[in-house]
């Protein structure tokens, strides 16, 4: 498959997960096809074991930059999301928790990066207050910016961003899988659901790797 053709692939699979804000529910991951992964799907020729886009931007939590070329040999997640989405975010947010809290003391070896997908009204303040109703873990870093800051980031990872003033609108919601030398290994579509249990499979698989088990 050709690297135009396996881009277009997945942006169609993105595409028709989009729905991040109306909880259209898609069905339930069954993980990748060659059984590395429990609930993430394997990336499309072209895409798999390509290094992930960087990113750098301002951790919401801590204040500083969080650039991920400073998680080199930290597996990681990426996802996106945003602070008043009623729905799909908060969901998102429980189960990646669930699944770090699963991974008991090896949660401290993996990271979670969530990107804003609303500028606006991702507040420093407003982005700390859902982490502290979220319980989330120091490992969960929720990145803010400017739309153009942003935007790049939003494109590089083929993320539809919410529309301000659009409550109805529905941004895109992935979250995908980053292994220990920084390279895409898998995604979970949008609309999908998974048991936390799975993600922290994943997790473990990517941390075996990265230690050669």
């Amino acid at each position: 498959m050709s690297r135009g053709v396996a881009l277009v692939a997945l942006l169609c699979a993105l595409l028709a997960g989009c729905g991040g804000s109306s909880g259209d529910g898609g069905g339930t991951a069954t993980g990748s096809a060659d059984g590395r992964f429990a609930a993430a799907d394997s990336l499309p020729e072209g895409l798999a074991g390509r290094a992930a886009p960087a990113i750098a931007l301002t951790d919401a939590g801590s204040g500083r930059t969080l650039d991920t070329a400073t998680l080199r040999g930290t597996p990681y997640l990426v996802t996106f999301l945003y602070t008043n989405c009623p729905d799909v975010c908060p969901l998102i947010g429980q189960e990646i928790r669930q699944s770090l809290e699963q991974l008991g003391g090896q949660r401290r070896e993996v990271a979670v990066v969530a990107v804003s997908v609303d500028p606006r009204g991702d507040t420093r303040e407003a982005v700390q207050v859902w982490l502290r109703r979220q319980r989330q873990p120091a490992q969960f870093h929720y990145l803010i910016g400017s739309e153009q800051q942003l935007e790049p980031v939003w494109r590089a990872f083929y993320a539809a961003p919410q529309i301000a003033g659009r409550p109805d609108s529905a941004h895109t919601a992935v979250i995908w899988l980053v292994d220990g030398d920084g390279r895409l290994a898998g995604k979970i579509s949008a609309g999908l659901s998974f048991e936390p249990a799975d993600l922290t499979a994943d997790l473990r698989t990517l941390l075996s790797e990265r230690d050669g088990r």
